[in-house]
């Protein structure tokens, strides 16, 4: 579903919903991820840069993260 709210210009929603998923996990690293592109596509690019460093943090080898950022 968050995906869908992503490609149905519900971007917003998007980043409430990771945020509830981050809330009930926060070792998620691809929530982090996903909040970031989230971010990033409502133009929160220092937003996006820490949750891209977030989910770098806690999975060092996700090389689209670091991509990303």
């Amino acid at each position: 579903m968050l995906i869908a709210q992503m490609g149905c210009s519900h971007k917003q929603g998007a980043v409430a919903d990771y945020n509830q998923a981050i809330k009930l996990n926060p070792d998620d690293a691809n929530a982090y991820y996903n909040r970031g592109v989230a971010k990033y596509n409502l133009g929160d690019n220092q937003g996006a840069i820490a949750d891209y460093n977030q989910a770098i943090k806690l999975k060092p080898d996700d090389a689209i993260a670091y991509y990303n950022r």
